[in-house]
């Protein structure tokens, strides 16, 4: 069937990798293929890789899809192994773990455009047996965000071919953000690539006047390098001066007055 005129939401053959033979809590573990002679599936002249870590995986459970990250792929001989099964597995048999993360369901909008609807979170689950698929690259960019309305380009998802990656601005800005990671695994080059990201969107968006007002604590100078052509206040060399009644009046007693002062 032509990719352009399928049904979003009817399974995709060629993009089948296995089964599933375990789900634990939040995570599927599924049996690749044994038909399966290369780690790669080609669908609509894209090239898709098996068990890329963090690449989406699908199952299909009646209309709904449930979405799941590539976290782990292995041979199942060691699988069988570190849960004392005595393994018959062999060679070259292989399983994929990944993490439940979402559902989703295909609908049309007004004028007739197929549209994902797509959520976080799981609260239907796969069962063993179901096949797992690769998810197609068109259906990414629903998950991942698409250039419509009030959003930036975060930049492309590695693990799913390049999918781009935005974000909306009301929901990013709006409401507190995080940015959670272990120690050098990019934290501040994400947060420098957010920022860029709002500052330049009026290449973006065409936007003739942009001009955001962004101020950045940096007791480290983590970020300087990055926005060496922006302004830096400090108290170091004079070009920022903190005025006491900025102090609320806890935090001037707290400054004035020691632990000795108060007993």
């Amino acid at each position: 069937m032509n990719a352009e005129k399928r049904n979003p939401a009817d399974p995709i053959e060629n993009l089948a990798i296995g089964k599933i033979i375990e789900v634990d809590g939040s995570r599927v573990i599924a049996e690749l293929d044994p038909a399966l002679t290369e780690l790669s599936r080609v669908y609509a002249g894209e090239t898709y890789p098996i068990g890329q870590f963090g690449s989406i995986v699908r199952v299909h459970f009646g209309r709904r899809l449930i979405y799941a990250l590539v976290g782990r792929l292995r041979m199942k001989a060691e699988y069988e192994s570190e849960r004392g099964i005595a393994s018959q597995a062999s060679a070259d048999e292989r399983v994929v773990e990944a993490d439940l993360f979402g559902e989703g369901e295909w609908s049309r909008d007004a004028a007739g455009n197929p549209n994902l609807a797509f959520e976080r979170g799981v609260a239907t689950y796969p069962l063993p047996q179901q096949t797992l698929y690769l998810t197609p690259k068109s259906e990414l960019r629903f998950i991942y965000g698409h250039a419509k309305g009030a959003v930036i380009w975060l930049g492309e998802h590695v693990g799913s071919g390049g999918a781009p990656c935005y974000a909306d601005m009301n929901e990013l800005l709006g409401k507190h953000t995080a940015v959670l990671g272990s120690t050098g695994s990019g934290k501040s080059c994400a947060v420098a690539a957010i920022i860029h990201s709002i500052l330049e969107r009026d290449q973006e968006a065409g936007h003739a006047n942009w001009k955001p007002r962004i101020v950045i604590l940096d007791p480290h100078n983590e970020y300087g390098a990055a926005f060496h052509a922006h302004s830096r206040l400090s108290t170091d060399d004079g070009t920022l001066s903190l005025p006491y009644w900025l102090l609320s009046f806890q935090e001037t007693i707290a400054l004035l007055l020691t632990r000795h002062n108060t007993s």
